[in-house]
């Protein structure tokens, strides 16, 4: 009884859209309960629908029904569908292209990717048809990520989606989104092909960044490297020089030193263009920059190592053990051990830091970390240590100078204390 008064009480809805819309809902409602009382609920949301004056509301309305029962299972849904794509072209193209983009939503969501397909391809306007057919096309590679059944077929309209994408940026859009149904697929030789036939330049980065990371954390990017440099190569002729840096810092993100570093080195200023990524993975991911340095040259390694150092000492929270031993074993600049003795010190590693200085032969920057070594032990109140580093500085008046002062601090720390025990002499 109380189904029937429902029903009934529908019709004080005013706005026949909703009025509409609201039958099909019940329906919808009573036929996943196999109540046979949906029947009447659909037949009275199709015959309200068809009685909205507005005809692009009316398909609308017609499509919502049919919606309803897709999802209700009901195979009759495909009719209205069906109807409404044909009674709709006496619309202009602009109002039909309104309702065949609705028609093309519904049965997406109901996960009817070819029936989408056909109604996205009855829009006219070339700009909305593309953006339509490229939300039906991510669907559809998600779909691939989560079921095993009809990966096949998935793939298949996976591609014909894409010929059927003929407009920028939305080709392009389109063949990265069937890169990443080959990944998921681990049909990893056949993504890093296409990466080939993108066109855009923004698209072509993003799909080879897409691709080096997905790899990566499937702990298979060394395994393809090959390929990855081979493409990079077709990439930087059809997109230029200055393609090249940017394919070169995806390739060191991920921790592939040795292509980024190559791909560099046939750029004109390739050191400083190595100093500017160094610093840049420094800063996103610091993990990564050992990789890269021991890529280096002894040259190379010297100017990146200088400069990586530097940021280093101004911000040591960027800093770790790994970088300053990649840039250790990668140049043997005084300059640069300077530094690293530096970060030894700053760190508490003052012994380290001593054994560095004494393998320095350059006398200026020898007398800088043993000085340094000198006042950091003063403030621990080993004074012989002190003393020590103090004197393997070679320049002997710094050295004494050095000496003097490491002296008389250590006297004045010891001065308070006997001041405080002496209370004057007593006469």
């Amino acid at each position: 009884m109380l189904i029937k008064e429902i029903l009934a009480s529908v019709e004080v809805i005013p706005d026949p859209y909703i009025k509409s819309a609201t039958y099909a809902k019940i329906g919808e409602r009573l036929a996943k309960a196999k109540d046979p009382a949906y029947k009447k609920a659909f037949l009275r949301a199709i015959e309200t629908a068809k009685e909205i004056d507005d005809p692009v509301k009316m398909f609308k309305a017609l499509l919502s029904v049919g919606y309803s029962m897709g999802r209700a299972g009901l195979k009759s849904a495909k009719r209205i569908y069906l109807g409404v794509l044909e009674d709709s072209k006496v619309l202009p193209p602009v109002q039909r292209d309104v309702v065949m983009q609705t028609a093309a939503g519904y049965m997406l969501g109901l996960g009817e990717i070819g029936e989408a397909v056909t109604y996205a391809l009855e829009i006219r306007n070339r700009k909305l048809r593309n953006e339509i057919l490229l939300e039906i096309l991510r669907a559809n590679t998600k779909a691939i990520g989560k079921e095993h059944l009809k990966v096949a077929y998935r793939l298949r309209k996976s591609k014909l989606i894409v010929d059927y994408v003929d407009m920028e940026p939305y080709r392009s859009k389109a063949l990265l989104e069937l890169i990443k149904a080959y990944l998921r697929l681990e049909s990893y030789e056949n993504a890093i092909s296409l990466l080939r036939e993108i066109s855009t330049k923004e698209w072509t980065k993003q799909a080879f960044k897409e691709v080096t990371f997905y790899l990566k954390g499937k702990d298979a990017l060394g395994h393809y490297i090959d390929s990855l440099e081979s493409v990079a190569k077709d990439l930087i002729d059809r997109f230029g020089e200055d393609f090249t840096r940017e394919l070169a810092f995806v390739f060191a993100l991920a921790g592939e030193g040795l292509p980024a570093v190559q791909l560099l080195r046939t750029l004109e200023g390739y050191r400083r263009i190595m100093v500017e990524i160094a610093l840049e993975l420094l800063d996103r991911d610091h993990d990564v920059l050992p990789a890269f340095i021991t890529a280096l040259n002894e040259e190379e390694a010297a100017v990146v190592g200088k400069a990586v150092m530097n940021k280093i000492l101004k911000h040591p929270e960027l800093g770790s053990w790994e970088i300053v031993k990649a840039i250790g074993k990668s140049t043997s600049s005084e300059e640069v051990w300077a530094k690293i003795a530096r970060y030894h010190v700053m760190m508490g590693e003052l012994e380290a830091a001593m054994s560095i200085g004494a393998l320095i032969r350059e006398e200026r920057l020898r007398s800088v970390i043993m000085a340094d070594v000198s006042h950091h032990l003063l403030k621990r109140g080993e004074v012989g240590k002190a003393i020590d580093a103090a004197l393997e500085v070679r320049n002997p008046r710094f050295s004494s100078i050095l000496i003097s002062e490491i002296l008389i601090k250590a006297l004045e720390r010891e001065l308070p204390g006997r001041v405080r025990s002496w209370n004057g002499s007593k006469h």
